[in-house]
This record gives C-alpha cells, sequence and structure tokens, in this order.
C-alpha cells in the first residue's frame, strides 16, 4: 500500500508536467531564433551577392560596349572608362576589382592573339602578339577586324561573409564586342602614336 501511495505521489506532478503548456512556446521560439536569424542573414547577404553580382555584369558590358564605339581610345581615356566602371560598381576605393581591356585579333596562322591591353594600372597584362586562350569560341574573331574583350574579377568581402566564409567571393565577369565604327580599335598614346 505505501508504496502505491509513493507512485501516485509522483505521479501527480508527473502527469501535471506532462500537461502543462505554459513554457512551451518560449522553448520553441528558443529553439528556433538562432536557425531564423542565420537564415534572415543569410537571405541579406545572397541578395547582395546577387546585386553585386549583377552590377559585375552590368559593368563589364558598359565597358566593352564603350570601348567598342571608338576608332581609337587614347590611355588616357582608358583611364577614364575605368574609372567609370568602378562608380557604377559602388567602389569607394576599387581596390578590390581588377579590369583587363583587350583587343585581340586573328594571325596569319587563324589563332586569336592580343592586338593591345590595359588594365587599370596602365600596365599590359598580355604581351602584343601573345596566344589568347580565353575565349570559349575562336569563331567569334573575325579574319578582318578585332574583336574588345573585358576581364573583371570583383572580390566581394562583407563583415558578416568573411565571419562565416573567411574569404571574399569573387565574380568574373568576361564581355565580347566586337567594334561598332570600324574594323579594328586602336590603341593610342599621349604623343599619337596608335597601334596597327
Amino acid at each position: 500500500m505505501r508504496n502505491k501511495a509513493l507512485i501516485d505521489c509522483f505521479r501527480k506532478p508527473a502527469r501535471r508536467l506532462r500537461e502543462c503548456r505554459n513554457g512551451l512556446a518560449a522553448t520553441e521560439f528558443a529553439l528556433l531564433l538562432p536557425v531564423m536569424v542565420v537564415m534572415f542573414f543569410g537571405l541579406i547577404e545572397a541578395s547582395n551577392a546577387m546585386t553585386v553580382n549583377r552590377r559585375v555584369a552590368i559593368s563589364a558590358n558598359m565597358l566593352a560596349d564603350l570601348a567598342a564605339q571608338s576608332e581609337q581610345l587614347f590611355e588616357n581615356e582608358i583611364t577614364d572608362l575605368f574609372e567609370g566602371v568602378i562608380d557604377v560598381l559602388e567602389e569607394t576605393d576599387g581596390s578590390t576589382i581588377q579590369m583587363s581591356l583587350v583587343s585581340v585579333v586573328l594571325d596569319g596562322d587563324g589563332n586569336p592573339v592580343v592586338h593591345w591591353s590595359r588594365d587599370r594600372t596602365g600596365a599590359a597584362p598580355y604581351a602584343a602578339g601573345a596566344d589568347y586562350t580565353k575565349l570559349d569560341n575562336n569563331d567569334v574573331v573575325s579574319a578582318s577586324a578585332s574583336l574588345i574583350i573585358v576581364e573583371m574579377i570583383y572580390a566581394y568581402d562583407t563583415d558578416l561573409t568573411s565571419y562565416i566564409i573567411r574569404s571574399p567571393i569573387e565574380f568574373r565577369q568576361q564581355s565580347i564586342r566586337w567594334p561598332r565604327v570600324t574594323n579594328r580599335v586602336q590603341l593610342c598614346d599621349a604623343q599619337n602614336n596608335c597601334t596597327t
């Protein structure tokens, strides 16, 4: 009898504890809150990354389009084009952006070679006459005309991204245009010496 009374004594509080729902919502909220916070900030970061990726694509296309509208490009004009792209990307210093503007022609054997190239520093990232191997399809280069190519790499990094991923996300974009005004866009220096 005594054991039964002792068991009944423990059964009643256990049944009341099982049937009590007072703290259930708070417990579920405490368990779900970290997941919801990660999802919320993850969606914000993904949205920002997609926006930056779209701006990189627009900027590369804009740069290629502007360069393709010229008969001649002077080196200071190329610098201005690069600075305009940095403004479109809304970058403060542009240190995370690598940009190259390349003119590609066919050599005597029908292989794509570099006609001229410039990057943001004013240097030639590719030597004139060097093979250009970054085209998916070499048939886009015409025997009688050049091809304007923009190569852009943007290292996207935010505090949250660097905290979780530990390295910037690189967005790479290549944009290709045929010259609009002439067969070959020529690169000219300050003394008006142009490529041929």
